[in-house]
């Protein structure tokens, strides 16, 4: 098949990098593949490395949607596009009408947990202008079905899946990167990887990195993203007198390398309706790291709870706290949940299944279509 992947953000989070690894799976499982994002975009430089074709597009506002559509109209027609398969809310309304009338098919992935109708151009496009929609997990899947009237046949379950790298690779990673970070042996590192943003729940990390830093004096926290409430979130650190047990690093592109320095990955996401199946858990379960983080969205599928990790409330950073503590204690435990968490990983959430699942959906519905 000839694939376009579209999505029309000017960030790079977890939707993102689905969009590059799909690529990079589909690709070798003998499809052609492109990928679309805004010029200059860190997606399309990725997909570059990756030997995956790009299409840049100058994706914009609402106003742009029929000049985009036609762009991408073009694109479909000039590489005989099979499947266009959209990821974001933008680009979802530009492939649905560029694949109208040809013979094309539309995909839609979905990666939050709320609706996609929000007036009447989206009515018409998740009907008419749909062929299927892909979702992370059934929380989303359920939101579709329940607040949008998708009929269930149109609907389909992908976990999104990812690679890992082996253990001696990991563990050159984590030497190196604890090293540049001035982190002593002995210290155990709590992570987070998430933008800065409101539904992600980070000042109630920062509540329980408190209590936490009251009862043990060997954890120290790292939380990589940026975002609008970096500012904000610092302020409160210093005001919770943890400003040095909380190092902030940023947005990192080099995540591979950052995630084998934690001990204990905590995620801390409120209950929104936007947080489904975040790849940053994902990406600590190939890193064989036990997981603390709230029962939001479909991140209850993503731990087995007492044996891979810790499910708690959102917005209750003194449950989360005593679920850290309980690890961060007891090193053998760390290192039970951990194998608990690669096992896993390596059962249902590798990159190469989600492609051929996924590829699963693209035959079904061309098949519907004949």
């Amino acid at each position: 098949m000839n694939v376009l992947l579209t999505n029309a953000t000017d960030i790079f989070a977890g939707g993102e990098d689905y969009v590059l690894i799909l690529g990079r799976y589909l690709a070798r499982r003998g499809h052609t593949v492109w990928v679309s994002a805004r010029p200059g975009h860190l997606l399309l430089r990725k997909c570059e490395e990756a030997s995956l074709p790009v299409v840049p597009v100058e994706y914009g506002d609402m106003a742009r949607v029929f000049t985009v559509s036609r762009v991408l109209r073009r694109a479909i027609r000039d590489r005989s596009i099979t499947i266009v398969h959209s990821n974001a809310n933008y680009d979802r309304t530009c492939a649905a009408l560029a694949a109208a009338f040809t013979r094309t098919r539309h995909v839609a992935g979905i990666h939050s947990t709320h609706s996609i109708r929000h007036n009447i151009t989206h009515a018409l496009r998740n009907r008419y202008g749909t062929s299927h929609f892909i979702t992370d997990a059934d929380a989303g899947r359920n939101v579709l079905l329940r607040e949008d009237g998708i009929p269930p046949e149109k609907v389909t379950t992908v976990p999104i899946g990812i690679e890992s790298d082996p253990d001696d690779v990991r563990a050159g990673f984590r030497s190196r990167t604890r090293s540049a970070l001035g982190i002593e042996d002995g210290t155990v590192v709590v992570g987070n990887v998430a933008r800065l943003v409101p539904f992600k729940g980070h000042r109630f990390l920062l509540e329980a990195a408190a209590q936490v830093a009251q009862e043990v004096k060997n954890a120290v926290f790292l939380i990589a993203g940026d975002g609008e409430l970096e500012g904000e979130l610092r302020a409160q650190a210093d005001s919770l007198g943890i400003a040095d047990r909380v190092r902030f690093l940023g947005f990192r592109d080099n995540l591979e390398e950052v995630y084998p320095a934690f001990d204990i990955y905590c995620h801390s996401s409120i209950d929104l309706a936007s947080e489904m199946f975040p790849i940053a858990i994902l990406r600590a379960l190939a890193s064989a790291l036990p997981v603390v983080s709230t029962d939001v969205g479909g991140i209850a599928a993503m731990i087995d709870e007492g044996v891979s990790g810790r499910l708690t409330p959102a917005e209750d950073p003194a449950a989360l706290a005593r679920a850290l503590l309980g690890l961060i204690r007891e090193a053998p435990k760390r290192a039970a949940f951990g194998r608990a968490s690669f096992a896993l990983f390596e059962r249902k959430y590798h990159a190469s299944a989600m492609a051929e699942n996924v590829e699963r959906v693209y035959r079904h519905i061309l098949e519907d279509a004949r």
